[in-house]
């Protein structure tokens, strides 16, 4: 008996190592490794049946199924693990996860805030900002995140892939790769990750926020304590915005008019806008506004959603190169049918860049950086002083991913930042 107990502890001990390791797994099995009778809970018995025929050179099964039996008995209590995500799909992984692609930037800062191994994530998508990424360099890419190549993920031998789990731009899905991947035997869990956390289901609409998405990947990659704290530091945040925006009346509110191309409105801007404790003059419309409603309603603050990564702004420029964010500015502030607007009189005119928004697939899960840095610039609207320095907030958050970059010296994101 104590032999056996031994030969458990070994497996056991084993199996702490295994899960970082990288390995040409083939397709996820729909069960528990080891699990002779299938019924999707490992016992004591069938797991020493499994490790002592190994260990005796006999049997079929190889070092990672002992190993991954090993760590799902003494870590999941021999049961796999089920989460419902995003999407409202029943997902059940059966073994820890080895190799991940990752379909969208924001799934990569999930995991390397969760402390996910940087070698677990065997494949990434287009449009990488490679100043905030530098470690995925020679990550197989598998294409555009919106329309990811299936056959390049599935060459991949991905344990678990990540989507996402809600409509891109111009009505792209990821519902037919999710469809092709399962059909293939590999594991989907569909998560945004671009909601921040909300006080009141009425900001919410039904999509599954950032802390909520963190608790389940926290979850399948065995990182609950981790997930945690990221999600006490994000709640804190917002939370005490929102605590003292959610009291503002209408009167109380600057109007405000954000585009992302000249004319052009998108309601993702609404929410985190009302968050910020402003009121979005053109509230769930999408496309050109009509010019003559917007100098009629006067706004008192004009926020610009200015162009992609690095070309733009990003991490890539040093601090202090607004060049062409404050291009972007002028051209506003001359506009000829905007001379009259309160905004441009006032000076109140702010370039932010998708970094800090929550355009998909440039903002990640820092769309919270940009809702701070709306609550500075909306302060002496709202007379809030809740004392945030959005820079701060930034910092602070790139320290959660493990990256050396100091916003002192390199970072341009906004224009003015005050």
């Amino acid at each position: 008996m104590r032999k056996i107990s031994a030969c458990i502890l070994a497996m056991v001990l084993l199996a702490s190592v295994v899960p970082l390791a990288i390995t040409s797994a083939a397709a996820y099995e729909g069960k528990i490794p080891c699990d002779a009778d299938g019924n999707n809970e490992l016992t004591k018995e069938e797991l020493v049946n499994a490790i002592l025929p190994y260990m005796l050179g006999e049997g079929s099964y190889t070092l990672d199924d002992v190993g991954d039996a090993a760590w799902v008995y003494a870590y999941w209590d021999g049961k796999p693990k089920t989460v419902v995500d995003s999407a409202g799909r029943t997902v059940t992984i059966y073994k820890p996860i080895k190799r991940v692609v990752c379909t969208f930037p924001q799934h990569i800062e999930a995991l390397r805030t969760l402390k996910v191994p940087t070698d677990t994530i065997v494949g990434v998508p287009s449009m990488l900002d490679p100043d905030f990424y530098p470690e995925f360099a020679d990550v197989p890419c598998i294409g555009m995140s919106w329309e990811p190549n299936v056959e390049a993920i599935l060459a991949l031998h991905p344990d678990l892939v990540l989507l996402a789990a809600v409509r891109g731009p111009f009505g792209w899905s990821n519902d037919p790769a999710c469809e092709d991947l399962e059909a293939a035997g590999v594991s989907v869990i569909r998560v945004t990750l671009n909601q921040p956390a909300l006080l009141g289901e009425e900001y919410t609409e039904g999509v599954a926020t950032i802390p909520e998405e963190m608790e389940t990947l926290g979850y399948v990659f065995d990182k609950e304590e981790e997930a945690e704290e990221y999600n006490e530091w994000h709640v804190g945040i917002i939370n005490s915005i929102v605590d003292a925006t959610s009291e503002l009346g209408d009167a109380d509110r600057p109007k405000v008019y954000c585009e992302w191309a000249k004319y052009q409105v998108a309601p993702d801007d609404d929410d985190i806008i009302e968050m910020a404790g402003g009121r979005d003059i053109f509230a769930g419309v999408y496309g050109e506004v009509d010019k003559e409603y917007l100098i009629d309603e006067d706004p008192d603050i004009i926020i610009r959603v200015a162009g992609g990564l690095s070309e733009i702004g990003g991490y890539g420029l040093a601090a202090g190169d607004t060049a062409v964010l404050e291009e972007v500015r002028e051209e506003i502030m001359g506009r000829v049918e905007l001379q009259n607007v309160t905004a441009v009189k006032n000076g109140d005119v702010y370039v932010i860049t998708p970094h800090l928004w929550t355009y998909l697939p440039y903002s990640g899960n820092k769309a919270l950086i940009g809702i701070c840095y709306m609550e500075k610039w909306f302060e002496p609207f709202t007379g809030l002083d809740l004392g945030i320095v959005p820079k701060d907030v930034h910092q602070q958050f790139i320290d959660f991913q493990g990256v050396d970059i100091d916003l002192d010296e390199q970072g341009v994101f906004v224009y003015p930042e005050e």
